[in-house]
């Protein structure tokens, strides 16, 4: 129990730290700390933040989130003890007595007086608005409890009344299993699925088996059995970058379901199938016939559309006309639906997400999704990921140099943290503070401001990583000299621009007064800021917040003042011009249409926080500059990573061909001589190596 009341006391910590720094409870602190490491593992999307008490009518509410792949509203709770140095259970009834309270807050939703009666900036109202929304088309609804207590022993059996008619369930991360998903190296939390006790079993042949572990079935899944999987972990089945970037609209499941209700004999035949992946299974002999009962950790990496269809098309509420009557969709049989199964067994940690990746973009390669976004290794992040472990950060005001942090896989950070020592711990922490610490979808969202896109930045992180992502990633494949050592540096000062600005305009009285819409006045207030700039042939100085690591006084001034207009105007009803809900305007084109229209005086701004035009030319010219010294340290990297035997035999290679003279024969030399005596090529020769290299490998050189 030591190791618990250790993590325990780290949360206390972070949470009360983070509290004091940013002015708010740590009971909020323990809720986004949560919210976003569950986000990360693909457990909740799109999380909000509205603390709602009503003691009187019993109502409770700290949060929601809308799962579109599931279906699925989830209205979140935190039992934040804040006490530190004992280990609390939580019983029965202090389940039973939540769930009921964030019932009746559902149950409140519906009631059109009870929200009248809130202000429109109201926690409650954002929520129940939000709430009585989704649930029009909601499936299922979960209750979801964040705690920094443990389940206590006596709790056998967790379960909850389904709420307004719809089926509901209970799901409690206590202090175990937070710390069990947090310290965990995998992209996800374990799980396994016993597809025994799920109705059945799947019939499979082996079809192949590999030295390092890795083996591969062909099967056949059960309609039931798949739709019953799906019903049971949801988005937890999707592979996390197919979760990303897939869409389930009802144009891409129409020919899909039309069979389902129509030819469901024949869906076998029609669909291609699916393609999954687990880290081990278990199995048994049925009627002379291998049969797999249980998958760990099992991830559907090809087939999200079919699995979709399969789950959803029965529970549509429309119907198909047809030549003699109409079928309704609430009729289809999947008794007689049966799916083509691929499974790789991918076994060990160490080479399952490379196979888990190459799967990926390999069955996937004939869908409208891009390879490149099915995996996180792609070279866009391993090129943000290398730079921050190399790029030292000006002292700025803090007077002590450091890096930020580029989480490009979930866990990395703490990961790196618990294999040090404590010494060391405190080193790395000295290098790398944890608040410079970002992720991918950290690095969308800063950068979606700078393009000055906040209604995709509303969508939510994961939504507008999968707008941002493929829109970076082709400029990436089609320029990688844009995402030199400049981009990364002014990718810094974005973060530190946006990171200033949201810790700044909570602080200000008029955001005390009354509270609400934080995450979308600071995503529109920097990109109206921008959008007014640019129109008049100005810039926001990243450089000067790059060289301070901090926005100035002056400049967050500016930003506060007119993030108060930009409230005041979401607020608005006749501003939002008929759309009812601030948060939904906030997530339209049109939202962002209409702010762009906003008078805005420029007058109050430092002229040393912004540039001219001429000024914005020489800055370009600075990038350029930057970013040719970064390419010839990269080339640097390159060159030395390469053995000295591996260059004197290129070498050997191409004389062959060419004389000694002859740069292809010289230049690897230049190598070996770098590499065992340290004499150092120019730039050129540093990017002609890599080219050389290259090249030689294209004419037939190998090396093992």
């Amino acid at each position: 129990m030591d190791d618990l009341l250790e993590y325990k006391n780290e949360l206390f910590n972070s949470a009360n730290i983070d509290a004091d720094a940013n002015e708010i409870f740590p009971e909020e602190s323990f809720f986004e700390y949560v919210s976003v490491m569950l986000a990360e593992a693909g457990i909740l999307d799109n999380v909000e933040y509205c603390p709602y008490r009503n003691t009187r009518k019993g109502l409770r509410l700290d949060g929601y989130s809308w799962n579109a792949l599931e279906k699925t509203i989830c209205g979140i709770i935190v039992n934040f003890t804040n006490e530190p140095d004992v280990l609390d259970s939580l019983t029965n009834k202090n389940i039973n007595d939540i769930s009921r309270r964030v019932t009746r807050f559902f149950e409140h939703s519906q009631d059109l007086s009870f929200i009248e009666s809130l202000e429109v900036t109201d926690p409650g109202h954002i929520a129940a608005t939000d709430i009585a929304e989704y649930l029009k088309d909601a499936i299922k609804i979960r209750v979801v409890l964040l705690t920094d207590q443990l389940l206590s022993d006596a709790v056998k059996k967790i379960s909850i009344d389904s709420i307004l008619a719809k089926d509901t369930s209970i799901e409690i991360w206590d202090l175990k299993r937070l710390k069990e998903l947090e310290q965990s190296d995998a992209d996800y939390e374990e799980f396994t699925v016993d597809v025994k006790a799920l109705g059945g079993g799947i019939k499979a042949l082996p079809a192949n088996t590999l030295a390092n572990g890795v083996e591969t079935y062909l099967g056949i899944m059960p309609g039931t059995l798949l739709s019953a999987i799906y019903d049971e972990y949801g988005q937890r089945l999707l592979e996390s970058n197919v979760r990303t970037f897939l869409d389930f609209r009802a144009s891409t499941n129409k020919g899909m379901r039309k069979t389902l209700l129509t030819e469901p004999e024949n869906f076998f035949a029609y669909n291609n199938g699916l393609t999954i992946t687990a880290t081990s299974i278990e199995t048994e002999i049925v009627n002379g016939q291998l049969t797999l009962t249980k998958l760990e950790n099992m991830q559907i990496v090809n087939g999200g559309q079919t699995t979709a269809a399969i789950y959803f098309s029965p529970k549509d509420k429309g119907k198909l006309k047809g030549k003699d009557r109409d079928y309704l969709y609430s009729d289809i049989d999947l008794t007689k639906v049966f799916i083509q199964m691929k499974l790789t067994v991918v076994g060990e940690k160490e080479a399952a997400d490379v196979i888990k990746g190459n799967i990926a973009i390999y069955a996937n390669s004939q869908n409208s999704i891009q390879q490149s976004d099915l995996v996180s290794n792609h070279p866009f992040h391993l090129n943000i990921e290398t730079r921050s472990r190399k790029q030292l950060m000006p002292a700025g005001e803090s007077g002590l140099p450091s890096k930020w942090f580029y989480e490009r896989a979930r866990g990395q950070f703490s990961t790196k943290l618990r294999a040090l020592s404590k010494r060391k711990q405190t080193k790395f922490i000295a290098e790398y503070p944890k608040k410079q610490m970002f992720t991918k979808t950290d690095m969308a969202k800063y950068e979606n401001t700078w393009r000055m896109k906040p209604y995709l930045v509303k969508k939510g992180a994961q939504a507008n990583l999968k707008f941002l992502g493929p829109i970076i990633i082709e400029e990436f494949d089609k320029n990688p000299d844009d995402f030199g050592g400049a981009f990364y540096n002014d990718l810094v000062a974005k973060m530190i621009l946006f990171r200033d600005s949201d810790f700044s305009i909570p602080r200000s009285e008029w955001y005390k007064l009354e509270k609400g819409f934080k995450a979308e006045i600071v995503t529109y207030t920097l990109s109206l800021l921008r959008f007014n700039l640019i129109k008049v042939n100005k810039d926001i100085n990243l450089s000067r917040i790059f060289q301070n690591q901090a926005v100035s006084e002056s400049l967050l001034s500016f930003i506060v003042n007119l993030a108060e207009k930009v409230r005041n105007n979401l607020t608005n009803s006749n501003f939002r011009g008929g759309i009812a809900n601030p948060s939904e305007f906030a997530k339209s084109e049109k939202g962002w249409l209409r702010y762009q229209k906003m008078e805005i005086d420029l007058a109050g701004i430092d002229r040393q926080d912004v540039l001219d035009k001429s000024q914005i030319n020489e800055a370009d010219k600075e990038r350029q500059a930057v970013n040719e010294t970064s390419k010839s340290i990269s080339f640097l990297d390159s060159v030395m990573q390469i053995t000295s035997k591996e260059w004197e035999l290129i070498s050997a290679f191409n004389i062959q061909t060419y004389p000694y003279t002859h740069m292809n024969v010289s230049v690897p030399n230049a190598c070996v001589a770098l590499i065992l005596r340290g004499k150092m090529p120019s730039d050129k020769q540093l990017k002609l190596a890599v080219q050389i290299r290259d090249r030689a490998y294209e004419e037939g050189f190998d090396f093992a």
